[in-house]
């Protein structure tokens, strides 16, 4: 298990350590769910560039596209093997990827633009 899994309930943990995450939102369901979200972000995120906190967001899908619009972004996810993925994805469009935890933000107040959390919540 992962360095950070230790603040989500066992059974959480073992199911984004089977690493199935990354493909979730390039088929079926996750496809729309993708595109709806990025009309939804396009609407209401400040115009870029914006720094933005993507808290719980997982192997930085998200964190990708917001950093090809322009945006300057963090994310942060308790997985670690999730934020392995995310740091493997930032090398085409640079983001910033950490291991974190939503309830405990090292951030000060003030340092973003904007915060999503989509997939926590």
């Amino acid at each position: 298990m992962g360095e950070a899994l230790d603040t989500i309930a066992g059974e959480i943990a073992e199911y984004y350590e089977r690493g199935r995450e990354d493909g979730r939102l390039t088929s079926g369901h996750g496809l729309l769910e993708y595109s709806r979200t990025q009309v939804l972000l396009r609407r209401y995120l400040p115009d870029a560039p914006a720094r933005v906190l993507d808290i719980g967001g997982g192997t930085g899908r998200y964190a990708a596209w917001l950093a090809s619009e322009g945006y300057e972004v963090i994310l942060i996810d308790p997985v670690a093997l999730h934020v392995s993925q995310a740091q493997a994805r930032a090398a085409d469009q640079p983001f910033a990827a950490l291991v974190g935890d939503a309830r405990s933000l090292d951030f000060a107040d003030g340092s973003f633009d904007a915060a999503i959390s989509l997939g926590p919540l």
